[in-house]
């Protein structure tokens, strides 16, 4: 970053000088707010309360707001009735996050549709009239990342010059191709004002390494990213899958494919036990078949931990590259001693530097 564009993005608010420069937080639903408050707060990790309840979850906890970062995050920009980013927010939303002391103030945005200008306009502009600290949620069609979409989107965040909080929309994961993080490396490297990610996954150690002020990654699948329209979720009525990080793979895995991997070692003698032992703050060096009956939380506070170690370790974008091959390395290793083809997460080449894939 040039002196010019630094004392620019200075002037508009250096998430160096922030509460939340360079921090992860655990983005929560705000129906489940008290099974999941506690989340990481022994490490001071913040938490996003997300839901058109959010405001109400966090008012009982006033008097510990003090203690860690807190967010809300209305979410009206998610389900199949969703609004434009056009329509106006809500007054008393921001000011209530105000008379609440809140580090960063989130706008409830509406949904930007794939090239919808107006939509995007209108967020921005509407954050520059409600006044400083309050940051703007683009809730955007990952395609605003292709090399077209996020020029425009870098012009606009750089006229209007207020910080903003991304969640990008995916049926899956979308920062699994290299067109889309290339979009994302060049947004924040071009970006005047703070970048952000909410509603994110192990990516949000990889934006933070690249440079975004902050990073919310969800507890459950479907606060780690934005579902279209026509795919709001796994379908109801139905138990939700549960994931756990294996730290050494650096991946969300569904636990019966880390029941799958634990059974192998039962079956082998010469196969490493430690790939599925974890010796995080949660777990305290048991094996991760634990998974299989502990509670939610318990899962929770397990990602959690791994996720604050993982970003203590990972602070550049050349240790998270090290990173993605160490664990694209123990991969390999599972495929020549277990002999099960376990493709890793697509996200992990999209990150890579070309010269590594």
């Amino acid at each position: 970053m040039d002196a010019i564009q630094a004392s620019e993005r200075s002037e508009s608010g250096d998430p160096g000088r922030s509460p939340l420069a360079n921090r992860l937080l655990m983005q929560i639903p705000a129906n489940r707010a008290e099974e999941f408050w506690y989340l990481g707060a022994d490490y001071g990790a913040g938490i996003v309360v997300s839901g058109a309840q959010s405001l109400s979850a966090v008012s009982h906890h006033k008097d510990e707001l003090a203690e860690r970062p807190l967010m809300v995050d209305r979410r009206r920009y998610a389900g199949a009735k969703r609004p434009s980013g056009t329509m106006l927010f809500t007054r008393s939303w921001i000011e209530t996050q105000r008379q609440m002391n809140l580090p960063v103030v989130l706008t409830d945005s509406g949904y930007v549709a794939q090239a919808d200008r107006s939509a995007l306009v209108a967020i921005l502009e509407q954050t520059v009239r409600v006044g400083t600290g309050v940051t703007a949620v683009l809730p955007v069609s990952s395609s605003w990342l292709t090399d077209d979409g996020v020029k425009h989107l870098v012009g606009e965040i750089n006229q209007h010059r207020v910080p903003v909080a991304l969640v990008l929309e995916h049926t899956a994961d979308p920062l699994s191709t290299q067109w889309a993080v290339a979009g994302l490396k060049h947004l924040l490297e071009q970006a005047r004002s703070p970048v952000s990610l909410l509603c994110t996954d192990l990516s949000g150690i990889g934006a933070l390494a690249h440079g975004a002020a902050w990073a919310a990654v969800g507890v459950t699948s479907s606060l780690r990213h934005l579902y279209p329209a026509d795919s709001p979720g796994p379908p109801y009525g139905t138990p939700p899958a549960k994931y756990a990080i294996v730290p050494r793979l650096l991946s969300f895995m569904k636990v019966e494919r880390i029941l799958e991997g634990w059974a192998q070692t039962q079956q082998h003698d010469d196969l490493v036990e430690d790939l599925w032992r974890c010796a995080c703050s949660e777990c305290g060096n048991r094996t991760m078949d634990r998974f299989a009956t502990c509670a939610d939380v318990s899962l929770s506070a397990h990602n959690a931990s791994i996720l604050d170690d993982l970003q203590q370790q990972v602070t550049s974008p050349a240790s998270w590259t090290s990173a993605i091959d160490g664990a694209l390395g123990w991969y390999q290793w599972i495929e020549d001693e277990y002999h099960l083809i376990w493709e890793p997460p697509r996200f992990m080449n999209a990150w890579l530097p070309r010269s590594r894939r």
